[in-house]
């Protein structure tokens, strides 16, 4: 009976690259880049909200159900004023999440689109009209949430975008 022998080199080599190389063995890591373009042609300004640090939460109405809907709760964000059409790469932070947000600067409907690549991925392209405000008395605004990993968190202490 022939003896099985394992090559030491052979062996090492394999710990490596499973310990080392995990990123380009598992697809669909965590991202490293977003592209975002927001455009319109109806106005000249558009009130822009970028966030890398929100919690998402549960509407309280139905916390703990199956299928409770949940809101992003902005903790730090940047908020510009930019002429259309505006671009912006954005390196994601070690929260691997992205919460953009646009509208109108001055309360007027207009048709806004916006598109989000994550590393080279289309993840979202969409043009809507944005009101000035919702049937509920909201601000209309077209929003983008992207979280990488996505874990339910509970609200610390509430507050809102």
């Amino acid at each position: 009976m022939a003896k099985k022998t394992h090559s030491l080199p052979i062996v090492v080599a394999c710990g490596l690259i499973l310990t080392a190389g995990c990123d380009w063995l598992r697809p669909g890591g965590p991202p490293e880049e977003a592209y975002v373009e927001i455009s319109t042609d109806d106005v000249d300004e558009l009130t822009i909200i970028i966030s890398q640090l929100f919690l998402q939460v549960e509407d309280p109405e139905c916390a703990g159900e199956q299928g409770c809907p949940t809101s992003p709760r902005i903790i730090t964000a940047d908020t510009i004023v930019a002429s259309s059409p505006y671009t912006n790469n954005i390196t994601f932070t070690s929260t691997l999440q992205l919460y953009v947000e646009t509208y109108p600067t001055d309360e007027v409907e207009a048709t806004v689109a916006m598109k989000v690549d994550i590393d080279g991925k289309e993840w979202f392209d969409d043009l809507r009209l944005i009101r000035p405000m919702t049937d509920d008395g909201a601000r209309d605004a077209l929003r983008f949430v992207y979280q990488f990993g996505f874990q339910q968190l509970d609200d610390p202490g509430g507050g809102g975008p």
